[in-house]
């Protein structure tokens, strides 16, 4: 008895498989191939699809079936500044991913571009070990991207409260900006903190200085058209009422634009506007 309970499991699939192979040769020899390995196939995807849920919760499957069904990410439009935004880790139904937003969508001067995948924070022997791991993980997603800036982080909930923990990383280093910082909102709502305006806006501005400079370094070359509407983001990006930058930074803004105006109006023929013009702030 025990002999034979120890071969009963192993004989099932045998006697499965013999079934399954003597039916298939009786199909084949009375219809011919195509028509078995047509009707084989067809079984075997009833099978799929009856037992899709079952499939689709077996440990690997889901993941696979995820990273399919993702879309391309996105690249920022060339020769503008662009600030891209993941999906938020932890964030039930996206709520505070649209009010993040929104919020956004406030800030002139800049592209905004939702890549639609998230930096997971990793488990790690420690809490500066998985920061470095995440913020890796950040920079390969921003250069994949094109853009200047990536946004991403989590939300934490607590006693039915959620609110956002964000992040932001920089497609590179410049003198005078964070590499990256953490930003806890003030409220559950969307109240960001006048730090993240100031960080962000700080970054933009050097950044734009050097994106100008690199037109204007150009000027034996025809780059009025580039120039354009990169001048119409920095301007903006000066009027804009989110964030405060030093007086350093707006110096150099104001004199890079000023530069970049100057160009612009010996290349393309256009009246120069006044030096002050669209600058105050």
């Amino acid at each position: 008895m025990a002999e034979q309970e120890e071969k009963g499991p192993l004989e099932k699939p045998i006697d499965w498989f013999s079934g399954w192979k003597a039916s298939f040769e009786r199909i084949r020899q009375r219809f011919g191939m195509p028509v078995a390995v047509l009707l084989t196939l067809s079984v075997a995807g009833g099978l799929v699809w009856w037992n899709w849920d079952d499939i689709a919760k077996r440990p690997g499957v889901e993941a696979i079936f995820a990273r399919f069904n993702q879309r391309a990410v996105p690249t920022a439009p060339a020769g503008r500044l662009t600030i891209a935004v993941a999906d938020l880790q932890d964030d039930e139904g996206r709520k505070q991913e649209k009010l993040l937003r929104d919020e956004l969508g406030q800030f002139e001067g800049v592209e905004l571009q939702f890549v639609g995948r998230a930096i997971e924070w990793p488990v790690a022997n420690s809490e500066s070990e998985a920061k470095r791991i995440a913020e890796e993980k950040a920079r390969a997603l921003l250069k994949k991207t094109g853009a200047d800036v990536l946004i991403w982080g989590s939300v934490i909930s607590s006693s039915g409260k959620s609110a956002m923990r964000l992040y932001w990383t920089p497609a590179r280093d410049v003198t005078g900006a964070k590499s990256t910082a953490r930003y806890q909102p003030l409220t559950a709502t969307i109240a960001l903190p006048p730090e993240f305006w100031n960080d962000l806006k700080q970054i933009l501005g050097l950044l734009s200085q050097s994106r100008l400079a690199e037109f204007t370094d150009q000027s034996e070359n025809f780059v009025a058209n580039k120039l354009k509407p990169l001048i119409e983001q920095v301007r903006a990006l000066v009027q804009s009422r989110e964030g405060v930058w030093n007086p350093e930074t707006l110096a150099g803004v104001r004199f890079a634009l000023a530069t970049a105006l100057w160009d612009f109006g010996e290349q393309s023929g256009e009246l120069r506007p006044k030096v002050g013009d669209g600058m105050k702030g």
